[in-house]
């Protein structure tokens, strides 16, 4: 770039923009540090809009100096060396300028000797070697010292912006979220910090040296010239100024343009289940490609500006060329100036201006830095927490603890009482429960035990001192937090149960063994170095909640507090967590919060709670004898359980099912050999029992995330099981293995590797409709049907396949996506041609004026020909915008016209891939969002931007050659030779001008991950008192950061200064081989001067095609993303003509001898010679513990994926036959976590049918029990539902989906979990709408974990294992006394609950 400054006499071209490649991150949430005072505009109300953006003040910001505040002295010599060396290497051009008016001088010495010609020729070539080695000293230091000091500048702020935060008080958490964008947000302003601390401010210096050594040499050398272009330059200026002004603009436009595009795009890949089930992908491609058409006429709108501006910028400094050389003449004429010095100035003020130009083009990034230092200086000088290091620390505690008329609300809703006048005492070492409707105030009382918050009234005690008089941290030592969603941070397990305490291995095993967790932890390969969290390896719910209870063990406290902790679980995978639970409970005073009153009925007390009151407190029995709120309570949630409707049932029940019945029950299996099982010392101790069992340790979580329960002991039929009361309950595995003689043995260990997606509330899909392979991890590694079972061949498991390289896509593919815009690449290469050639023209014009300027002949004869090439220059200047406009307007419509095909292409080619291939990591909703925002852009870059550069600097090099050539050819070989150093020159500026810290934020990002989990999880982290531990980690990690950085940078800086010294060393050989050629004769002296002229302009256009390598080869890696998402074949063809679509649908159903695995997961079979027949019309309820394959079932009807062996068969023929959107639009599916699209409720219900009347609408809402609530909305049916429908409770998007479906009216319906995660009272209104649903004549297949309907299906299968192990109706399941009953239990058994013993 100021390569091109010195020769180029022109500002720095601007590349064809592609300002759409910014727009790939949507927009982000309120910043923390935003000023509190800007409310949030609303979308609606544009006028409103407009009107604020105008008054809007600016943000405010730091002065300048106020960067630098946490520089010590070391840093201060690091920016007073940096800043010398910037300067410096600044003013090497221009003072190589200097030297370029005496080489031009040597024009004056044509009488001299050969010899003495030579002489002043290698002095002036021998001083451009040295400029070069002060420039590559310069450059190397320059950079060095910037990138060092602002790496330790930032890594103080870091520091100290994260000791703030882990020390504020939750209120904050509360006001700015704790979803880790705190976290996240604040690294991108520190690196805006460390943008302008490090390379801009070197980048500023460097460039203002330019400016003013410029103006110095073009007035010592001429000042008449440097007055004209001085006086020129505000009008070439202007040009620029006012079309970056509506470039700007339009820049923005677009971005806002493609971000509703982008948003349609993310919600349909989101959403693609949903999506394939209502078969509406011409729907999502109709809306995205109308939603680019308004990006698309941004986009032409900015080549327009780009062009004019750029061709009127570029044509006014060639006529200002012409001026100050036509004005040269009379000042030569006169003897008041000789030609290389008005050359030397005309030049030396251009690249001042460049200079300055450059530096302006720094204060962006000085004004973002400063606004992100005011943001976290802010936070930085924030008070801490409430945290009090002086409390006192009581002897022992007791552990009775009382709520004394309390009185609070949050600091972030003051105006919303939470609890008003509350009073409780809980005794020491008794067990109180909390119950109450949501909004009750119960989920208040953990932290206000914490001392989270203090009351706003009232005071909370223990053992009668008021817990704000003791210390905070010896007062949260003393309790024990388990929660529901359990807090990871990205570490080991071992770390993970420490949680900043220092403990030896032993203890924590202890812990582990007692939380029930060490099995599962031994089983893995690394143990308890396993790292876990988001950059590890996924554990379950179950498995996450029992190193949550190691932690509470390990911490060993007074007082134990208990938020809704099994509510996620199945019943297996509960009564597992509740035992470990319930050892830990002992002999502590315990509070729980509990949703699901089942659970509680042993607590020595439970507290009833209504709008922040205590209504009632009592045992079980005593407030069920009271008939109060508890008793309401619980009959609602009984309600919930049982139909309002009951469908009536008229077929021959035994006809319902041909299930391939299960031999196990006589054989015994074989154990699988795996190396892993030595480890399980609960598979040790059940060796010797007379069969296989199933340890519960194997079920995962697969239930609503918000269903609490707490502890409980489990109860088969009112009496102990088997072995409970014998043995102590940690080893009651074995239990409920005695129970299960018939079962299949499973390889626990591998069970254990799920996910916890799908108990995140945030899951914008049902874990179980999803089918996500992550959920259903639930099936051993090594399982297999024995041989001898069954007598058919052993399951084939596929082997992961590798990833083949992929190729790039030939330069034709580029050319055919194009080829529609032909006509505009020729007028584009047209303007690219003409432009690309005025570079070495103008240089030769110049070349052949300068040496008129040193003829000794007639003064006539001077004019008339310095006249006649100035006049040739300004044609030239007119010329050219012309040219410009031809190149950037046409090349920039064929860009904009390419990045909207491509992106069309891309989406339908996503739309048309089976659901497997978006389970694979690389293909989440947010990767294929970016890669549709940016990959497109790519090919425009890679194609049209990079043609319309390469044909112009291609025909720069033909014209220069051709006159090198014509001049002497020698030289002109000379200046080819030294292309290639001059490449990696070029290379290597560009690199550096593109930002040298860019290598360094990836590991600051992966740094930032375990301060985000200890962000997101605030409350566990404090509640353990970890947050040093946590800093002590970050700051560990910056270490390692700022050691790798010292080493980049002092790599990036040589590698600049080299690069640099190469530009001046090539020039400095070619001026001596200039020399050379003149003392052999080969050519005379103004010949020679001319055309080390023209090649001296010309070089930079000859290296520029070369500098943009790295750039297509980053490029590359887009490009072969982007076709290999259009090529790609599916598995699952949707679109196959030849397929059948019969007329009618009967409904029978059939899996026969299925084998199925994930496609992420091949080696896990999650379903297993699984055979089931469902006739037409009929209703067939399946249960079975979560990862039993239950919806794996519905996935394969769905056809969301395809068996590995058997069929699915619908009215007798294999699914693989029917057009796939044919059969699934004979098919309705509700969800547990029901989708609800960025829409108002109206596009929501008619989702599934777009023709539907008004009437059909409102009629189905109804029949949902919809119709009610949405009427009472401000917009009714209009009303606009957000992203992932956040405007709705559970129920109301379940109703809503409902209402889908029943518009839907499809003969088959699968319904999945769908109102499990749903309170008692809306889960009443559900069901009902549900029972509705089901009670015309339809095949309906169920998913279940609650008792709900179980009495009036026609039939029920019980899932274990990939098997069916029972089937039958109710009644009959019940008298079996099997798996059903321990899954149902809960809901059928009315006081048969032992009482826990203390």
């Amino acid at each position: 770039m100021m390569a091109r400054g010195l020769f180029g006499w022109s500002p720095p071209r601007q590349q064809p923009l592609t300002p759409v490649s910014e727009v790939s991150e949507p927009p982000e949430s309120p910043s923390p540090y935003m000023d509190p005072g800007i409310d949030a505009v609303p979308p609606e109300v544009d006028d409103v809009m407009d009107e604020t953006e105008e008054i809007e003040p600016p943000p405010e910001a730091v002065p300048f100096s106020r960067l630098f505040a946490c520089a010590d002295r070391l840093d201060w010599v690091l920016m007073v060396v940096g800043s010398v060396a910037a300067a410096a290497h600044g003013t090497a051009l221009v003072v190589y300028l200097h030297y370029f008016a005496k080489i031009i001088q040597l024009l004056s010495h044509a009488d001299e000797s050969p010899d003495m010609q030579f002489h002043r020729f290698k002095e002036l070539a021998l001083t451009l070697v040295y400029i070069a080695g002060g420039v590559f000293a310069a450059g190397w230091i320059e950079v060095s010292c910037w990138i060092l000091t602002g790496e330790r500048q930032t890594a103080v702020i870091r520091s100290r912006y994260v000791q703030v935060l882990l020390n504020q008080d939750m209120s904050f958490f509360d006001t700015y979220g704790n979803n880790g964008d705190i976290v996240s947000q604040v690294l991108s302003d520190v690196l805006l910090i460390q943008s302008a601390l490090s390379e801009k401010v070197g980048n500023y210096i460097h460039n203002m040296a330019t400016f003013f050594s410029g103006l110095t040499i073009g007035f010592i050398n001429c000042w008449q010239i440097a007055l004209i272009t001085l006086a020129t330059g505000p009008f070439i200026v202007a040009a620029g100024g006012i079309s970056n002004i509506f470039l700007h603009r339009l820049a923005e436009s677009i971005q806002d343009a493609y971000a509703e595009a982008a948003s349609v795009a993310e919600q349909a890949i989101l959403y693609i289940r949903t999506l394939y089930a209502y078969t509406n992908e011409t729907l999502a491609k109709y809306s995205y490609a109308a939603s680019l058409q308004a990006t698309l006429r941004y986009g032409i709108l900015i080549s327009l500006v780009q062009g004019l501006g750029l061709g009127f910028t570029y044509g006014l400094a060639i006529c200002s060329c012409a001026l100050q050389l036509y004005v040269g003449r009379f000042l030569v004429t006169r003897g008041k100036a000789h030609g290389g010095e008005i050359v030397t100035a005309l030049f030396a003020v251009i690249l001042s201006g460049l200079g300055l130009n450059q530096a302006a083009t720094n204060f962006y990034s000085f004004e973002q830095g400063r606004i992100a230092a005011y943001r976290l200086y802010e936070m930085i000088s924030r008070s801490s927490s409430t945290e009090d290091h002086d409390g006192n620390i009581p002897d022992s505690v007791h552990g009775n603890i009382e709520f004394r008329n309390v009185y609070f609300s949050y600091l972030s809703r003051p105006e919303i009482p939470i609890l008003s006048g509350f009073y409780l005492t809980v005794p020491a070492k008794k067990t109180v429960a909390l119950v109450g409707r949501n909004g009750s105030g119960k989920s208040s009382i953990i932290p206000l035990m914490e001392r989270f918050y203090d009351p706003t009234l009232g005071e909370v005690l223990l053992d009668g001192e008021n817990i704000k008089n003791l210390k905070l941290e010896w007062l949260r030592s003393q309790i024990g937090l388990v929660t529901q969603e359990p807090a990871l941070l990205s570490l080991s397990i071992r770390d993970n149960i420490a949680y900043g305490r220092d403990a030896t291995p032993l203890q924590i095993e202890d812990a582990a063994k007692t939380a029930h967790a060490h099995t599962f932890i031994s089983s893995l390969e690394k143990g308890y170095e396993t790292q876990v969290g988001r950059a590890g390896l996924s554990l379950t719910e179950e498995q996450k909640i029992r190193l949550s209870v190691a932690r509470a063990v390990l911490s060993s406290p007074s007082i134990l507090l208990l938020d809704e902790v099994t509510g996620g679980l199945d019943f297996e995978a509960e009564r597992s967590v509740q035992e470990a639970l319930d050892l830990l409970m002992l002999g502590r005073s315990t509070i729980i919060i509990a949703r699901r009153l089942s659970l509680i009925r042993n607590a020595d007390f439970i507290a009833v709670m209504e709008e922040g009151h205590l209504m009632e407190i009592g045992t079980h029995d005593e407030l069920i004898a009271s008939d109060g709120h508890y008793a309401e309570l619980l009959r609602c949630e009984e309600a919930a359980k049982l139909p309002r409707r009951m469908p009536v049932r008229t077929y021959n029940e035994n006809a319902t099912f041909q299930i391939e019945k299960d031999s196990s029950a006589s054989h015994s299996y074989q154990e699988p050999s795996s190396p892993k099982f030595a480890k399980s010392p609960s598979l040790q101790r059940a060796s010797n029992l007379h069969a296989a069992r199933s340890p519960d340790s194997a079920y995962n979580s697969h239930e609503s995330p918000r269903n609490p329960s707490p502890p409980e002991k489990m109860v088969e039929n009112g009496s102990h099981l088997d072995g409970t009361d014998k043995e102590p309950s940690i080893r009651r595995q074995d239990s409920f293995e005695m129970r299960l003689p018939e079962l299949p043995k499973i390889d626990v260990h591998s069970i254990r590797r799920q996910t916890s997606h799908g108990s995140d509330p945030e899951s914008p899909v049902s874990p179980l409709l999803t089918s996500d392979p992550n959920n259903e991890r639930s099936h051993s590694q090594t399982f297999s049907r024995p041989n001898s079972q069954f007598g058919d061949d052993p399951v084939k498991v596929k082997a992961v396949k590798e990833k083949q390289p992929r190729k790039e896509p030939p330069m034709w593919r580029l050319v055919e996506l194009s080829f529609a815009e032909w006509l505009y690449a020729v007028l584009g290469s047209t303007g690219a041609a003409i432009f690309g050639s005025f570079n070495p023209l103008l240089a030769y014009v110049i070349a052949l004026i300068v040496t008129e300027y040193y003829r000794k002949e007639a003064d006539r004869h001077m004019r008339h020909e310095v006249d006649k090439w100035c006049l040739i220059i300004a044609c030239m200047g007119v010329v050219t915008v012309i040219a410009n406009f031809l190149q950037h307007f046409y090349f920039g419509i064929m860009g904009e016209k390419m990045t909207e095909r491509v992106r069309r292409l891309m989406f339908s080619a996503m739309l048309r891939n089976e659901v497997g291939w978006f389970d694979e990591e690389e293909n989440s909703a947010d990767t294929l969002s970016m890669r549709l925002a940016n990959d497109a852009t790519f090919v425009r870059a890679a194609f049209s931007n990079r043609l319309s550069i390469f044909i112009q600097d291609s025909t720069a090099i033909v014209v220069a050659l051709l006159i090198g050539m014509l001049l002497q050819w020698r030289l002109a070989l000379v200046a080819l030779a030294t292309l290639p150093v001059l490449t990696v020159s070029a290379i290597a500026q560009k690199l550096w001008l593109a930002g040298f810290s860019k290598g360094i934020q990836e590991m600051h990002r992966k740094a930032s991950l375990v301060l985000e989990d200890a962000v997101r999880n605030i409350y566990t982290v404090v509640s353990f008192c970890a947050g040093n531990k946590v800093m002590e980690l970050y700051r560990l990690q910056l270490r390692k950061i700022f050691t790798k950085s010292f080493l980049h940078g002092m790599g990036i800086g040589f590698l600049f200064g080299f690069s640099q010294f190469l530009l001046f060393a090539c020039n400095a050989l070619l001026l001596w081989y200039t020399a050379l050629s003149v003392k052999n004769g080969d050519v005379d002296l103004s010949t020679a001067i001319k055309e080390y002229m023209v090649f001296s302009f010309a070089t930079f256009a000859l290296v520029e095609p070369f500098g943009l390598a790295p750039y297509i080869l980053k490029r590359r890696k887009s490009l072969i993303s982007v076709f290999e998402i259009i090529d790609r074949v599916p598995k699952i063809d949707p679109d196959d003509i030849s397929a059948l679509k019969p007329p009618n649908v009967y409904g029978s159903i059939e899996l026969k001898h299925v084998d199925f695995s994930y496609p992420t997961r091949p080696e896990i079979l999650v379903l297993s010679n699984f055979s089931l027949k469902v006739n037409g019309g009929q209703t067939v309820a399946i249960v079975g513990v979560s990862g039993s394959g239950k919806s794996t079932i519905i996935s394969l009807i769905e056809r969301f994926y395809d068996p590995v062996a058997g069929q699915v068969i619908l009215d007798g023929r294999d699914l693989k036959q029917f057009n796939l959107r044919w059969l699934r639009n004979h098919m309705g599916v509700v969800q547990q976590e029901p989708i609800i699209f960025s829409t108002t409720i109206r596009e929501n219900i008619i989702y599934a049918r777009h023709n539907a009347s008004e009437t059909e609408i409102k009629e189905a809402a109804r029949i949902a029990n919809a119709h009610h609530f949405i009427s009472n909305l401000p917009h009714g049916y209009d009303t606009h539902v957000g992203m992932r429908g956040v405007d709705l409770t559970p129920g109301q998007k379940q109703r809503i989906a409902i209402a889908r479906v029943v518009l839907k009216n499809a003969p088959i319906l699968l319904l999945d979990e769908a109102s499990s995660s749903i309170e008692s009272e809306s889960s009443r209104v559900v069901q009902e709408a549900l029972d509705t649903l089901i009670m015309g004549n339809k095949t309906t297949i169920l998913i279940a974990h609650r008792a709900v309907m179980m009495r009036h299906v026609d039939n029920i299968v019980v899932l274990n294992g990939g098997r069916i192990v029972e089937e039958g109706a109710h009644d009959s399941l019940m008298s079996k006394n099997g798996l059903y009953v321990r899954l149902m239990q809960p809901h059928f058994g009315k006081g048969i609950r032992q009482h826990r013993h203390i």
